[in-house]
């Protein structure tokens, strides 16, 4: 809906439908023959998984399907990161023998999904006994403040900026929906350091937890995509969609980029559900309330007074969810 769109299409789902999804994907190329396809979330696992599959005249911009697996499973890349001199949390083998709470999370997920804190031995064991033990990350619990590193890294190009979450859409962490540019070097080496580890190519992001009372920070995940706070950055000067072409499609990109520390965006929506969900999860408190009403902000993901139909195209992909899968968190 949005006035910039030139085109659409609607493709299966790349989680339950692989084939059907590539072919709608061939489908589309075929009919608008594009110079360039850049994936924006999980879907480029799989578009990279078949890319030999897909037109060899097209500029795929994204990892190949190894990388981006090895990146995703949160208990490799924390193996990687620990590799790459990145603190991470303690592994636990042992539930019994660790003070709680901890942090059980699946290998794969985002948004939170899959990530739990219980706060006894009894509530860890309920949720280990619904998975496989091999499909699980079991580590100590580190209390810090959600910080999330944004990076493009192509050969010799390197370049970071780093948001404080002000508010996330669920409770723990996971998916921001306000957040401010701030200045937080020692992060970014760290991001540099495991991305160099593995010689990564393109758009990652990399979430840590902060102790801001002690400074210290710990791993927590990285996202070898586009990050759902993209907004952030680019509000405060760091283009990344077009930076990452620029470098995929040239080489290169030699234009400075001038970052401006204390850049707050705001995901309206992403708000919205927020409130909805501590309110019927009895979690809501009054600084979070007060954040959540706040609009003194740079910009906003979801809303430009020049293409204002386009918020309307979200709050309706989001209901369709919120229908289909009866949860607030689709």
């Amino acid at each position: 809906m949005s006035r910039y769109s030139v085109g659409s299409f609607t493709y299966s789902d790349p989680a339950a439908d692989e084939k059907g999804f590539i072919r709608d994907i061939k489908d589309a190329i075929q009919k608008y023959k594009p110079q360039v396809l850049m994936p924006t979330h999980d879907e480029a696992v799989v578009l990279a998984k078949h890319v030999d599959e897909l037109p060899q005249d097209v500029i795929y911009i994204m990892e190949s399907y190894d990388m981006q697996v090895k990146l995703s499973d949160k208990y490799s890349a924390t193996v990687l990161a620990e590799k790459a001199g990145v603190p991470v949390p303690a592994f636990i083998q042992d539930l019994k023998e660790h003070d709680y709470p901890i942090v059980v999370k699946t290998k794969f997920g985002n948004s939170a999904k899959g990530v739990y804190f219980p706060k006894s031995y009894d509530e860890a064991m309920k949720i280990v006994s619904n998975y496989n033990r091999e499909d699980l990350l079991i580590e100590e619990f580190f209390p810090g403040v959600d910080y999330s590193v944004d990076c493009v890294r192509y050969e010799d190009f390197f370049f970071a900026s780093t948001y404080r979450s002000l508010v996330t859409k669920t409770d723990g962490g996971g998916t921001t929906t306000q957040r401010v540019i701030v200045s937080m070097p020692s992060i970014e080496r760290y991001a540099e350091l495991l991305l160099n580890e593995v010689d990564y190519k393109g758009v990652c992001g990399i979430d840590f937890k902060v102790n801001e009372e002690t400074g210290d920070a710990a791993f927590i995940e990285v996202n070898a995509r586009f990050t759902g706070g993209l907004a952030t950055p680019m509000a405060a000067g760091f283009d990344i969609p077009y930076i990452v072409y620029s470098l995929f499609t040239t080489g290169k990109y030699e234009q400075p980029i001038n970052l401006k520390v204390g850049t707050k965006t705001k995901w309206i929506l992403g708000d919205v559900i927020a409130l909805v969900s501590k309110i019927v999860q009895r979690t809501l408190t009054k600084k979070e309330f007060k954040q959540i009403r706040s609009w003194d902000f740079d910009a906003f993901d979801d809303f430009r007074k020049d293409d204002k139909r386009a918020i309307l195209g979200e709050c309706r992909y989001y209901l369709n969810k919120l229908i289909k899968n009866k949860k607030l968190n689709p």
